[in-house]
This record gives structure tokens, C-alpha cells and sequence, in this order.
């Protein structure tokens, strides 16, 4: 039958059921027409279509990736889920990156992991307990390779007709040429997308496998280490109890105040100047900031402490 002839199926000598056919079948024509829109028409006025604006956002992601995982270094591992400061308490001028990098978790779970994100990009899964998409790379990763696997395929009760398969998934009763040319460009714009997220995947992958690895022997290392720390100090106790008598008790430190750590800290002797007190806060926070290679920890002690010795010149 004709594309063009669309009543040829009226031609019946039940004049009802030949009525019937031809609008059974137009009727399927257009809810395959609708499945079609509601897979790839994007409801927001003004906004580029789903399958644009998908590929947009794995081009981003590829923007991100290409900027932030090349500076990445093994050996500081909180630099890849670690939020930077705001920019109010950051005294080093730079971009201020509010997403961290890979994903929040505990390092015991590297090997788990390491083993896990293969399976969960294979299966299509977002596991949104650890990988919460606004808070780190792989969860925006996991998320867009999921969107673009339904978006792949057509709503009921066309979901055995994939995008990237037109236009020969197309049904012959809906066949036509110009049919035919949408939905070849449909399925190169789908393939396109699916390649660049790929390349994604492998880019991301290639680095956090070596970091995964990494981290599990970090944490190994870290766990031999406590199990003889543990044995010593048992060893260690065991010969003071044996000394006890022997030895007097030790005098304690006094304690000292929250204004006596602070400038401890900073290495005043006494109350400063605001000028000095500024100046000695940026010279510790260049040395002490995670991402020039300090540690976060005194970081963060550092900008208690400038803000109990701030408050404290404020009541002069």
C-alpha cells in the first residue's frame, strides 16, 4: 500500500470495517507521532529540545572534566569531594569550585567502588545515596548516562523502537521517505550523544581507577599502622603499670584559654594590631590552604582562631 494512499484500506466490501482499518490505522499513526514528541519536545517555551538540551549538558560536563581532573594529584585525595571555602574566608584569589569533584565517601570503600561504577554505567543505575548529582562529577555522569538511555527509548507502546536504531525500527505502516530522514538525523544525534558521554566516562574513569587504587592502599597502609600502634601502645601500658609506683605522676599543663591558643597559633606574643593580625593570617592561610597543598584541618584552626583574635581587637 501507498504512504500516500492512506484510504486505501477502505476499500472493503464491509463498508464498516473497511472504516474501521483506515482509522485504527491513522490513529496509530499519530500516538507514534505523539510518542515522538514526548520523548524529544521539551515543554519549557523558548528551550531547545531534550535531545539538545542532553548533549548540552554532557558537553558541560566535558568542559568540567577537561578543567578539573587534569590538576587533580593522587597524593591529596580531598581535593577530589572536598568543597572549597567561600569566598568570603578565602584569602587566595581564584575561582571558588562549590561542587566537589568526585564523590563523598569513606576510603575503606575504594576497592568497592572501584568494582561498582563499571556495573552501575553498564546497568544504567544512579545509586543517589552516594552519588548525589549536584554534589559531585560521577553523580552528574551516572545521571546523564540514564537520561539519555530513556530518552533513547519511545514511550508504550512503541518501547521497542529505539531512536538510535531509526529510521529501519520504523514500522512499515509508518514509513515514509520524509519519516525516514527524521529519523535518521534523530539517531545521529543520538549516537553523537552517546559518544561524547562515552568519552566522558573513559575520562573520568581513567583517573579515578588509579585514584581508587590509590586510596586503597592508602587505607591499607593506614589500617597496618593502627593494628602496631595499637600493639605498642598495649606495650607501653603495660610497662607503666608495671612502673607505676616507681615514677610520680606527671604535673599537669594548665589549660590554656581560647585567646592564649589563638595566639599561640598565629605566634603572637601579645594581642596584635589589625594590620599585623591581617598580614600574618594571609601569609599562614597561602601556606596552610588545601589547595596549595597544607592541610585542611589547620586550615580550618586558622580561621577560628583569626576569628576569635578578630573579635576580640573589635571590643577595643
Amino acid at each position: 500500500m501507498s504512504a500516500s494512499d492512506w484510504f486505501q484500506l477502505g476499500l472493503d466490501d464491509n463498508i464498516g470495517a473497511g472504516l474501521d482499518k483506515v482509522l485504527r490505522e491513522e490513529e496509530m499513526k499519530i500516538q507514534f507521532v505523539r510518542s515522538l514528541k514526548a520523548a524529544l519536545h521539551n515543554p519549557i517555551p523558548y528551550a531547545p529540545d531534550r535531545l539538545r538540551q542532553l548533549h548540552d549538558d554532557i558537553r558541560t560536563l566535558d568542559k568540567t572534566l577537561r578543567i578539573r581532573v587534569g590538576v587533580l594529584p593522587l597524593d591529596r585525595p580531598q581535593a577530589w569531594f572536598r568543597s572549597s571555602p567561600s569566598s568570603e574566608k578565602n584569602p587566595i584569589a581564584g575561582i571558588d569550585f562549590t561542587d566537589p569533584i568526585f564523590m563523598p565517601f569513606d576510603e575503606s570503600h575504594a576497592l568497592t567502588l572501584k568494582n561498582l561504577i563499571p556495573e552501575y554505567w553498564k546497568q544504567r543505575v544512579v545509586a543517589t545515596d552516594r552519588y548525589d548529582p549536584g554534589l559531585s562529577l560521577w553523580g552528574r555522569l551516572l545521571i546523564l548516562n540514564k537520561r539519555l538511555h530513556h530518552l533513547n527509548v519511545l514511550p508504550a507502546p512503541f518501547q521497542d523502537i529505539a531512536l538510535d536504531e531509526m529510521p529501519d525500527a520504523i514500522p512499515d505502516i509508518f514509513a515514509t521517505p520524509s519519516l525516514a530522514q527524521f529519523g535518521l538525523q534523530i539517531a545521529e544525534r543520538v549516537k553523537a550523544a552517546r559518544r561524547d558521554l562515552d568519552a566522558c566516562y573513559a575520562f573520568l574513569w581513567s583517573r579515578s581507577q588509579s585514584f581508587l587504587y590509590a586510596l586503597h592502599v592508602h587505607y591499607m597502609a593506614q589500617k597496618a599502622r593502627g593494628a602496631f600502634r595499637a600493639e605498642d601502645s598495649f606495650k607501653e601500658a603495660s610497662e607503666r603499670s608495671d612502673a607505676g609506683a616507681k615514677q610520680a605522676p606527671p604535673i599537669p599543663k594548665r589549660k590554656m584559654s581560647p585567646l592564649e591558643e589563638a595566639l599561640h597559633f598565629m605566634s603572637f606574643q601579645r594581642l596584635p594590631s589589625f594590620a599585623d593580625l591581617r598580614q600574618r593570617y594571609r601569609t599562614m592561610a597561602q601556606a596552610l590552604h588545601p589547595d596549595r597543598g597544607g592541610c585542611e584541618e589547620r586550615f580550618k584552626q586558622l580561621t577560628l582562631h583569626y576569628q576569635a583574635l578578630l573579635k576580640q581587637l573589635q571590643r577595643f
